[in-house]
């Protein structure tokens, strides 16, 4: 019990680590005729959305990159810190985190499409970086440790 506790904590915690990385690291570099390159973030392409006065774009970012994630990680260790006897509040706990399990990536499928959008368009060069692969990693680890967490403390160990 304590060793998988641990390990969901841990991936709980690995999980939001990735999330933060994969907000604020660049996730797409621009290049342009091989001289001009950009190079964005999640945090800075919402900023500059929000600057242009884009406030439904950058208003769907902040909820579907930063708020649901957050959420999502927020009520994955309240159920694992649960006692067993919860049984009531663990429930309402699984139920809120599958409807947010549904939004899971859509993140990761907008910064693909838009990647492939500037590639096919010609307008620049598109190039993923590190942060789409830290974003695209804490939710992963997000969705394991909801089936960790889904799983119940009585049944069975994590391997």
């Amino acid at each position: 019990m304590d060793r998988r506790r641990f390990l969901l904590s841990l991936t709980i915690v690995a999980a939001a680590v990735c999330l933060v990385l994969g907000v604020t690291l660049p996730v797409i570099k621009l290049s342009r005729l091989y001289v001009w390159t950009d190079e964005h973030s999640l945090a800075s392409v919402i900023w500059a959305l929000f600057q242009r006065q884009e406030y439904f774009l950058s208003t769907i970012l902040v909820v579907f990159s930063i708020i649901f994630p957050t959420l999502k990680l927020l009520y994955l260790l309240a159920a694992a810190s649960l006692r067993e006897g919860q049984t009531l509040v663990r429930a309402r706990t699984l139920e809120h985190l599958e409807w947010l399990g549904k939004w899971s990536m859509l993140d990761v499928l907008v910064l693909a499409l838009m990647i492939f959008y500037v590639k096919s368009s010609g307008i620049a060069d598109a190039t993923a970086l590190p942060g789409i692969y830290f974003f695209t990693a804490s939710v992963v680890l997000t969705m394991l440790a909801y089936g960790w967490v889904k799983k119940g403390p009585g049944d069975g160990d994590i391997h």
